[in-house]
């Protein structure tokens, strides 16, 4: 592997989920590049953990599309394919143009809250993928959860905190090559909530459409 990602050590949580999470991550900031293999030994050895839970961690990335076998305790990173970055952005779209016409109908300290949220965002050092991916993701997320739905706000975290979410991400950060900050490029969503529903609604697709085309400049 190019990088040494840093022990887990021993904490409460499922530590499954926390090397799928820590691999996650490694996809994201380009420590693992597409087309590299992983081999479960090296990977148990890197994070301080036993194979057990790097093999399930492994596992559910197989699942989810992002590895593949490859020969004795190996997976190779598969290259999310454009097809797949399309059906994230669709169910984006599905999920976040409706919440924006929620907010945009609740109005009031929902809205308030929403650009509180994206004015927090100013300075975000926008060469750090993390702190980029997680600025974006705070601020969708504020904008489904002000509605209030439970239900929507388990939809928004599966699109976004899956491993595939994130390496697609990833591979909108190595295309884009505006460097708009955080906050200025989501300033039109605020405006467009303030607007009423229909222009919430349209405000959210149209952004959401701007990152699809990111992706296949």
């Amino acid at each position: 592997m190019s990088a040494a990602m840093k022990p887990i050590g021993r904490p409460n949580e499922t530590l499954a989920d926390i090397a799928y999470q820590r691999i996650s991550e490694a996809l994201l900031s380009g420590e693992i590049e597409p087309g590299e293999r992983l081999v479960m030994d090296t990977l148990a050895e890197q994070l301080d953990i036993s194979r057990t839970p790097v093999r399930d961690a492994l596992l559910r990335l197989q699942r989810e599309g992002l590895v593949s076998p490859a020969g004795r305790r190996g997976f190779v990173v598969s290259k999310v394919s454009e097809q797949d970055v399309v059906h994230l952005y669709q169910a984006r779209e599905a999920v976040e143009g409706y919440a924006a016409r929620r907010v945009a109908e609740i109005g009031g300290e929902a809205i308030d809250k929403v650009e509180k949220t994206v004015r927090s965002m100013e300075g975000i050092d926008m060469t750090d993928p993390r702190a980029v991916y997680t600025a974006n993701m705070e601020i969708h997320r504020t904008i489904v959860e002000v509605t209030g739905n439970p239900t929507l706000l388990e939809l928004f975290d599966q699109i976004w905190l899956r491993a595939r979410g994130q390496v697609a991400f990833a591979d909108y950060l190595a295309h884009d090559k505006r460097r708009t900050s955080v906050t200025e490029s989501h300033l039109p969503l605020v405006e467009a909530l303030r607007a009423g529903s229909d222009a919430a609604f349209a405000g959210m697709r149209k952004h959401i459409a701007e990152g699809l085309q990111v992706h296949r400049a």
